[in-house]
């Protein structure tokens, strides 16, 4: 059995620091019920802006527009939450209903959906529609082309995959989890993580004839950089 989403479901941002906090201390609070460390020597502020302006610049590189956004396993809106800030209409879903009512708190959005990823409709079209660190908890690989497919047909433009563990880097981060964290093997024992590796997104661009290009993984202060990549795939224009 996959205990993930009976961790995921019990987690929710701080309604205080939402309503009444600077911010800086929203978005800190949005990534921390999302499951990053934030705080004390963690990931500052400054680099989840310098994060998300580069996301921003390629999930639109090229596009004619860049008015609205979508994510898949959006949380508690903390991606959305500058996506917004920049004036871009927002949608999102989530299987946590916790972390969805916290999103509903912060966002404008009225298109916030407590379900799986499987379920996503493509009857609502976005300019770009992205994950971000949602695919490695994922049953297996069908699952995942199928919501991948979900998403390319929700998409206008740009889609993005991001914090896609590495297959080739697989046993390396087993080795560090296991060194850094007490009791590895039995807290985490049913929670899987998926890898993948990037033939399989090169596939599915071919399958759709879609440009595709990787990035590496480079959020100052994450822990999870070496182990993982991005990748973004591009609607080709008719004609």
């Amino acid at each position: 059995m996959n205990y993930w989403k009976e961790i995921w479901i019990k987690r929710a941002a701080d309604n205080e620091i939402l309503r009444n906090g600077k911010e800086e201390d929203i978005l800190l609070e949005l990534k921390r019920s999302n499951g990053y460390d934030v705080f004390g020597g963690g990931i500052l502020f400054e680099d989840w802006m310098n994060w998300y302006r580069r996301i921003k610049q390629n999930l639109f590189e090229g596009a004619d527009a860049a008015g609205s956004v979508y994510e898949v396993g959006c949380g508690s809106g903390a991606n959305l939450y500058y996506f917004e800030r920049d004036g871009m209409i927002s949608g999102g879903l989530d299987y946590s209903e916790g972390l969805v009512q916290s999103a509903k708190t912060i966002l404008k959005s009225n298109d916030l959906t407590c379900d799986e990823a499987i379920h996503l409709s493509a009857e609502t079209m976005y300019d770009a529609v992205f994950s971000n660190g949602v695919f490695s908890y994922f049953a297996d690989e069908e699952y995942a082309a199928e919501v991948m497919d979900r998403m390319y047909r929700k998409a206008r433009y740009g889609i993005g995959f991001l914090d896609i563990l590495d297959k080739q880097r697989e046993e390396d981060f087993i080795a560090y989890r296991k060194k850094n964290i007490e009791d590895y093997e039995e807290r985490y024992k049913n929670c899987p993580k998926l890898f993948y590796t990037k033939q399989f997104f090169l596939d599915f661009a071919s399958s759709h004839k879609a440009d595709i290009k990787f990035t590496y993984s480079d959020l100052k202060g994450y822990w999870n950089n070496e182990y993982n990549f991005n990748c973004y795939v591009y609607k080709r224009r008719e004609g």
